[in-house]
């Protein structure tokens, strides 16, 4: 048998689907964390709850501040499952989170995410709403 052979490192194709999702903004002086969930599907959903998960663990605790777009996206068990477990991962982390975007049955799924995790999570009809909030003080 000869030496141990290794395929070359391609980065998984699910970090490419969360790339650009995922980015910190400047709004009122504050640095904000953009995650857009925006029309998503499962496996982009997966990646970009990943990626926003990675990049806020790296932060000092309580003082993250979280847009969440969830505009368009639809949830199944796996989405709402993966959502907890990251809203509830992140929490040492985020010192303010908004979330834009909620229509229908996500609004159910909002509060039950709320519930679960015993975090406080604010819901804005738009963005600039949701971005002035984060910046308040």
């Amino acid at each position: 048998m000869g030496p141990l052979q290794t395929a070359p490192f391609d980065p998984p194709v699910a970090i490419n689907r969360a790339a650009g999702r995922v980015q910190f903004i400047i709004h009122k002086g504050k640095r904000v964390l953009s995650i857009n969930y925006a029309n998503c599907d499962i496996a982009t959903f997966k990646a970009v709850a990943e990626e926003g998960h990675r990049v806020i663990a790296r932060e000092l605790p309580n003082s993250v501040l979280t847009l969440n777009d969830v505009s368009g996206s639809g949830f199944d068990a796996e989405s709402v499952e993966i959502l907890k477990s990251k809203v509830a991962a992140n929490a040492p982390y985020v010192k303010r989170a908004a979330v834009i975007g909620i229509s229908g049955l996500q609004r159910l799924i909002f509060e039950a995410v709320k519930i679960f995790t015993k975090r406080n999570l604010r819901a804005f009809s738009s963005r600039n709403e949701a971005l002035d909030y984060l910046a308040e003080e």
